[in-house]
């Protein structure tokens, strides 16, 4: 990395394009990044300032803005190699120009305006401001920001009746979807002497911060502060049944919430919840980003988790990376990516910025989240310090679909998976049984693991007794396997 702490990843486009990845820092620089190297393309002159802050970055009228809360944003122009302070752009009068003392938490897009959400003028805050630009022509930052001008369609306005400050921005359609902690707002440009109307929505839910919300297929999914939730600015629904919910907000540190984001995978077509838990399962405990993701799989609809080495951000960009026979680390074997992706260095594969620690043997990187062998584009090595074990566990299993009665005692004798596994890094999958009483009061007891590869050890011998069975499967490789069912030789006892 160019510098230490990173904190953003954005694609945006650069004049023809829409797949130029971009890096910002804790130090509030933002660098170009492509084949492995970064240029800085922060404003000539600019003074780093060390803060942590939101960010959101937006790609309007063929011009690539950036904005990080506490200072003015920033815009790249599609032929030049330097971001430029909007305050200290060229305006017809002092009354059209943004000032230089005006900062934003959020930059977004709407009506083909640049909107600034929750915005700080001087030493005054207006968290539920809506402040809106001139309509932008291709290739040009807006030309006034002058609100008593009715000809610039420049607007200002304050939600009054939203409760607390504007957390998020999202689009939906042509409409900006503006939430706050525990509500919505739909704005609409409606072209009336108003430009814009405002609509509280109906839902009385939010998101937990910026980046927390996620446009796909008409509808915004969304991060909020007690459930995960998804509408198409008429109905909402919840994605997660109790269990889920349960697991992800008794875990979730709020006190953290400014690190929590969303982000879409369209590769595994899935839904990241990004955010810093405190459940026993995590694995990078005691780190300064993102521990877990909880991921939402829109084809099946289905949850699983994810531990997170650090993360500060996630996006879909490309991660090109020119090899050679005498360039590529290790063989081509340990290299993610094909021959003809080489020839194809603008393939997106989604992307997080991480952290360093000690502990763990992190470095602060830039991460491609790929997918392992078949399939993998990224042409990178895998960090076996940043991928976590597969671990799988099931409690409360009854066999009540096998004819046994509750209160019978189940003999497990021996399990036969139906597993592939790749055993070229010397792994095995590690599967423990363990049993219960009463899986109202007691944890289950688990026996040691025994491996399973499919080769020498096709099947698993075990002793375990009890009402209720269990299993713990664990996988510590980043190779790939396959599960797709168990046989069990069960014998029931009697019962009580």
């Amino acid at each position: 990395m160019a510098e230490a702490n990173p904190r953003y990843a954005f694609t945006a486009g650069i004049g023809n394009t829409n797949n130029d990845l971009f890096l910002g820092y804790q130090s509030g620089r933002v660098y170009y990044y492509t084949n492995g190297v970064e240029t800085d393309y922060s404003p000539t002159g600019y003074t780093p300032v060390v803060v942590d802050a939101h960010w959101t970055s937006y790609t309007i009228g063929n011009l690539v803005y950036v904005n990080r809360e506490g200072r003015p944003p920033w815009y790249l122009l599609p032929s030049e190699t330097k971001f430029r302070d909007l305050s200290a752009a060229t305006y017809a009068t002092p009354a059209d120009k943004w000032d230089p003392t005006w900062t934003a938490r959020i930059i977004a897009q709407c009506g083909g305006a640049v909107v600034a959400l929750n915005v700080t003028k001087g030493a005054t805050s207006y968290p539920t401001m809506v402040k809106t630009s001139s309509i932008v022509q291709t290739g040009q930052y807006p030309s006034s920001w002058d609100i008593t001008t009715p000809a610039t369609l420049a607007t200002e306005n304050i939600l009054q009746s939203m409760d607390g400050q504007i957390m998020d921005a999202c689009q939906l359609g042509s409409d900006l979807i503006i939430y706050g902690m525990r509500e919505a707002w739909r704005m609409h440009a409606d072209g009336s002497t108003f430009v814009y109307s405002y609509t509280k929505l109906s839902s009385a839910k939010g998101v937990l911060s910026t980046n927390c919300s996620v446009e796909l297929d008409g509808k915004n999914y969304c991060f909020g502060i007690d459930d995960i939730w998804v509408h198409d600015g008429i109905s909402e629904k919840s994605l997660c049944d109790k269990q889920t919910r349960d697991f992800i907000f008794r875990s979730l540190n709020i006190a953290q919430a400014d690190k929590c984001f969303v982000q879409f995978n369209p590769r595994l077509n899935e839904i990241m919840f990004g955010y810093v838990s405190g459940d026993p399962l995590v694995k990078y405990q005691n780190v300064n980003g993102c521990n877990r993701a909880a991921v939402y799989n829109l084809t099946t609809e289905t949850w699983t988790f994810d531990d997170m080495p650090s993360i500060f951000s996630y996006d879909d960009g490309p991660v090109s990376n020119l090899l050679t026979y005498a360039t590529v680390p290790g063989s081509y074997e340990d290299i993610g990516g094909s021959y003809q992706d080489q020839e194809d260095g603008g393939k997106r594969v989604t992307v997080c910025l991480g952290d360093g620690s000690t502990e763990y043997g992190l470095q602060p990187t830039l991460y491609a989240f790929d997918v392992y062998g078949q399939g993998s584009v990224a042409p990178y090595p895998v960090d076996p310090n940043a991928t976590a074990p597969v671990y799988l566990e099931r409690t409360g299993l009854d066999l009540d679909e096998l004819g046994a009665e509750l209160r019978q005692y189940k003999l497990l004798r021996s399990i036969y998976p139906q597993a592939r596994v790749d055993t070229a890094g010397g792994h095995s999958l590690m599967i423990a049984a363990g049993s219960s009483d009463d899986p109202g009061s007691d944890d289950a007891v688990y026996g040691e693991y025994q491996p399973y590869d499919g080769f020498e050890n096709q099947k698993i011998d075990l002793n375990t007794e009890g009402r209720w069975l269990a299993l713990k499967i664990l996988w510590s490789d980043y190779r790939s396997f396959t599960l797709t069912g168990l046989d069990l030789d069960i014998k029931t006892t009697g019962g009580r």
